[in-house]
């Protein structure tokens, strides 16, 4: 990830705008129609995967009801931001690469809150862009190994991830995803029904990064992440047997 300029750390901002935002989730990182519409797709996308996929959610409460929040999680396919969207009544905004914003489809990435950021990391408009959803009171998604896995499993982490979570000093709360793998990997170009279970966990507080290397940060992500997707596999595999 690139270095802009530091910027203000939006804990210590006295500014009203600021405070209505930790105040009101998703009434101020998007208009009203825009979060309207994701409401739609979310309840459509809920219904679908409600009636073709057995899916189910733990420790979604640990998202924090106000104010900006990172999410970050391992990324197994492109459905993934749908079912980490499905289990919150917040509504998400998420990083995508540049490529996907054709004339259409990038229409509908930005309508339900996507940005993009360039391939090889989130660069300085993607920190930006970022930061600035955040400090507006939103949830921003990001899916720290930088691509969907090969083979399922964690990858990984983008060193960069360390530098952004520094600057937002936000709530991080890491998630596990198990089961979009055997939905629709990267390797295959059709969807087979299989279960899916997600797990949210405990956030990380920026007090709690205080101190740090960044290569501590990072490596602190992870180990969070891999207890995440080690309770989803868990459920998966219960659920499975039973």
């Amino acid at each position: 990830m690139s270095d802009p300029t530091s910027p203000t750390d939006p804990s210590t901002d006295p500014t009203p705008e600021r405070r209505r935002a930790r105040q009101a989730p998703g009434r101020h990182d998007r208009s009203p129609a825009l979060l309207l519409w994701y409401r739609i797709v979310r309840g459509m996308a809920g219904t679908m995967a409600t009636v073709l996929l057995r899916w189910r959610a733990t420790g979604h409460r640990n998202v924090p009801e106000t104010g900006g929040v990172l999410l970050i999680s391992n990324h197994l396919s492109f459905l993934d931001v749908f079912f980490l969207g499905i289990p919150l009544r917040r509504p998400l905004n998420y990083v995508a690469r540049s490529t996907l914003f054709l004339p259409v489809l990038g229409t509908l990435i930005r309508s339900v809150g996507g940005f993009p950021i360039q391939r090889e990391g989130i660069g300085v408009s993607g920190m930006k862009e970022t930061l600035g959803r955040l400090r507006a009171g939103g949830i921003v998604t990001l899916f720290p190994e930088g691509t969907r896995s090969a083979d399922g499993e964690l990858g990984p982490l983008k060193p960069g991830i360390a530098l952004l979570v520094r600057r937002a000093r936000t709530p991080v709360v890491p998630v596990g995803l198990s089961g979009t793998f055997e939905v629709w990997p990267r390797s295959r170009f059709w969807l087979v029904p299989h279960p899916i279970r997600i797990h949210f966990g405990r956030a990380i507080m920026p007090e709690e990064l205080d101190g740090l290397e960044n290569d501590a940060i990072t490596e602190l992500l992870a180990s969070r992440m891999r207890e995440c997707r080690h309770v989803a596999v868990n459920m998966l595999r219960s659920d499975l047997a039973c």
